[in-house]
């Protein structure tokens, strides 16, 4: 055999190779990412004790849903929106502060949550139906008092947000406040994939198995990757008050998610990047600071 037929031989076999690890890798992958994020395994709901709360139900296309009312004396409504997998006791650290200073509540469940109506699809959709379940919220507050709302978001629960904000002229919702948002899910994988090792192979995940893995899942239930991506709007679409919190050290989302939207619309988005918090643990880092930063982000709408 010539050298030239055995190196022609070797590039082949590596091409076959790499074609074996990006399918087999990106379907293993596939599945991985399938079950961890699309599938719904919500956490059990058990309402929180210690405040003065009313379970009560609002509407969306989908059916009744659950939800939490922290009655107080003002017009301005807080809806607390959680992140995936979370309940609507993600937001109770807020409770009693903003209950006291006159800011109703509403904290709510979604589709996929416990107990709760399930998404057509199936699946988790990352804002691009949830935000249907935001509207309805913001149905019943404006049935019951309110005269304007900020919306509130916890990771995943931020997309759903923006999904609603990006559809709708916004008269009733005047700002919005966000710990760790999850707005980039197409990102967000990439860079949980960066962090993880590859099965057999001694080497984290390439970009490239990412991308072929991506690819996959959007053959097999039907993601489609730019619409859940709300960073590329936020330079044209935001154009209310936004407060963000997000952890240094978030490991879930990547703080550039953040800093992006902060760069894209510096005159409207305040960012507050937490020393050493991971994800939705700013408030553990520096409760005091936490706190005072939301109320003198809302007095603003008084």
């Amino acid at each position: 055999m010539s050298a030239r037929s055995f190196l022609r031989g070797a590039f082949w076999i590596l091409i076959l190779l790499v074609l074996v690890v990006h399918v087999g890798g990106g379907w293993f992958f596939s599945s991985q990412l399938i079950e961890d994020g699309f599938l719904p395994n919500p956490d059990v709901i058990e309402i929180s004790t210690g405040f003065d709360i009313e379970e009560v139900t609002y509407s969306s296309p989908l059916g009744e849903m659950d939800a939490w009312l922290i009655p107080a004396a003002g017009t301005t409504w807080v809806i607390h929106v959680h992140g995936k997998g979370a309940t609507p006791a993600e937001a109770e650290h807020l409770f009693a502060p903003l209950q006291n200073a006159g800011y109703p509540q509403l904290s709510i469940t979604y589709r996929n949550d416990e107990d709760q109506p399930l998404d057509p699809s199936g699946y988790y959709q990352y804002g691009v139906t949830e935000w249907e379940d935001v509207a309805g919220a913001l149905d019943y507050a404006a049935a019951n008092g309110a005269t304007a709302v900020v919306l509130s978001g916890f990771s995943t629960g931020s997309a759903h947000i923006l999904s609603y904000v990006y559809k709708h002229d916004l008269d009733q919702v005047v700002g919005l406040i966000f710990d760790s948002p999850n707005l980039d899910m197409g990102n967000t994988v990439d860079f949980a994939a960066s962090m993880r090792e590859m099965p057999v192979l001694p080497m984290n995940v390439p970009p490239t198995v990412t991308a072929v893995a991506k690819f996959i899942t959007s053959l097999r239930i039907g993601v489609n990757w730019r619409s859940v991506n709300y960073l590329d709007k936020a330079g044209s679409s935001l154009r209310i008050p936004v407060l963000i919190h997000h952890g240094t050290e978030d490991d879930s989302v990547p703080d550039t998610q953040s800093i992006m939207v902060a760069n894209t619309s510096p005159d409207i988005v305040t960012l507050n990047l937490v020393p050493g918090a991971d994800h939705v643990g700013s408030y553990e880092a520096n409760p005091g600071e936490y706190i005072s930063e939301i109320l003198i982000f809302l007095r603003q709408f008084r």
